[in-house]
Protein backbone atom coordinates (compact mmCIF):
# COMPACT_ATOMS: atom_id res chain seq x y z
CA UNK A 1 0.00 0.00 0.00
CA UNK A 2 2.84 2.43 0.85
CA UNK A 3 4.45 2.05 -2.57
CA UNK A 4 1.17 3.02 -4.26
CA UNK A 5 0.98 6.12 -2.06
CA UNK A 6 4.60 6.99 -2.85
CA UNK A 7 3.99 6.62 -6.60
CA UNK A 8 0.92 8.84 -6.31
CA UNK A 9 2.97 11.37 -4.34
CA UNK A 10 5.82 11.19 -6.86
CA UNK A 11 3.40 11.67 -9.76
CA UNK A 12 1.89 14.72 -8.07
CA UNK A 13 5.33 16.16 -7.34
CA UNK A 14 6.46 15.61 -10.94
CA UNK A 15 3.33 17.41 -12.14
CA UNK A 16 3.93 20.31 -9.76
CA UNK A 17 7.59 20.50 -10.81
CA UNK A 18 6.52 20.48 -14.47
CA UNK A 19 4.30 23.48 -13.74
CA UNK A 20 7.03 25.15 -11.70
CA UNK A 21 9.46 24.70 -14.59
CA UNK A 22 7.04 26.39 -16.98
CA UNK A 23 6.45 29.35 -14.65
CA UNK A 24 10.12 29.62 -13.68
CA UNK A 25 11.04 29.76 -17.36
CA UNK A 26 8.66 32.73 -17.77
CA UNK A 27 10.22 34.45 -14.74
CA UNK A 28 13.75 33.89 -16.05
CA UNK A 29 12.74 35.14 -19.52
CA UNK A 30 11.36 38.30 -17.91
CA UNK A 31 14.56 38.76 -15.88
CA UNK A 32 16.63 38.33 -19.06
CA UNK A 33 14.49 40.84 -21.01
CA UNK A 34 15.04 43.46 -18.33
CA UNK A 35 18.71 42.68 -17.73
CA UNK A 36 18.21 41.49 -14.16
CA UNK A 37 19.83 38.12 -14.80
CA UNK A 38 23.24 39.54 -15.70
CA UNK A 39 25.78 37.98 -13.37
CA UNK A 40 23.17 35.87 -11.61
CA UNK A 41 22.73 32.90 -13.96
CA UNK A 42 24.37 30.53 -11.48
CA UNK A 43 22.02 31.73 -8.75
CA UNK A 44 19.01 31.10 -11.01
CA UNK A 45 20.23 27.53 -11.50
CA UNK A 46 20.70 27.12 -7.73
CA UNK A 47 17.13 28.30 -7.06
CA UNK A 48 15.67 25.88 -9.61
CA UNK A 49 17.72 23.02 -8.21
CA UNK A 50 16.73 23.87 -4.64
CA UNK A 51 13.04 23.81 -5.54
CA UNK A 52 13.47 20.39 -7.16
CA UNK A 53 15.38 19.03 -4.17
CA UNK A 54 12.80 20.48 -1.80
CA UNK A 55 10.00 18.80 -3.72
CA UNK A 56 11.78 15.45 -3.68
CA UNK A 57 12.42 15.81 0.05
CA UNK A 58 8.68 15.28 0.47
CA UNK A 59 9.19 11.75 -0.90
CA UNK A 60 12.55 10.84 0.64
CA UNK A 61 14.23 13.59 2.62
CA UNK A 62 17.43 11.62 3.39
CA UNK A 63 18.01 11.10 -0.32
CA UNK A 64 17.22 14.76 -1.08
CA UNK A 65 19.58 15.86 1.70
CA UNK A 66 22.33 13.68 0.24
CA UNK A 67 21.73 15.17 -3.19
CA UNK A 68 21.80 18.68 -1.71
CA UNK A 69 25.28 17.96 -0.36
CA UNK A 70 26.37 16.54 -3.70
CA UNK A 71 25.06 19.55 -5.66
CA UNK A 72 26.65 21.94 -3.15
CA UNK A 73 30.01 20.21 -3.50
CA UNK A 74 29.94 20.03 -7.29
CA UNK A 75 28.41 23.46 -7.87
CA UNK A 76 30.27 25.59 -5.32
CA UNK A 77 33.17 26.52 -7.59
CA UNK A 78 30.90 27.07 -10.58
CA UNK A 79 28.77 29.56 -8.65
CA UNK A 80 31.81 31.30 -7.18
CA UNK A 81 33.50 31.38 -10.60
CA UNK A 82 30.40 32.76 -12.29
CA UNK A 83 30.18 35.62 -9.82
CA UNK A 84 33.93 36.28 -10.07
CA UNK A 85 33.85 36.42 -13.89
CA UNK A 86 30.89 38.80 -13.78
CA UNK A 87 32.66 41.13 -11.36
CA UNK A 88 35.78 41.08 -13.55
CA UNK A 89 33.73 41.93 -16.68
CA UNK A 90 32.08 44.83 -14.87
CA UNK A 91 35.42 46.15 -13.64
CA UNK A 92 36.88 45.98 -17.16
CA UNK A 93 33.85 47.78 -18.59
CA UNK A 94 34.06 50.48 -15.91
CA UNK A 95 37.79 50.92 -16.54
CA UNK A 96 37.21 51.28 -20.28
CA UNK A 97 34.45 53.82 -19.63
CA UNK A 98 36.77 55.86 -17.41
CA UNK A 99 39.43 55.79 -20.11
CA UNK A 100 36.89 56.97 -22.67
CA UNK A 101 37.08 53.89 -24.91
Amino acid sequence: MESVTNWDKIGLIYGLLFGFGFIYNLVVAWLEQHGYDEGYTALLVVVGTAVTLGAMAVVAWPCALGMLGAFAASGFWMVLGSWWRHVQRRRRAQQLAREGR
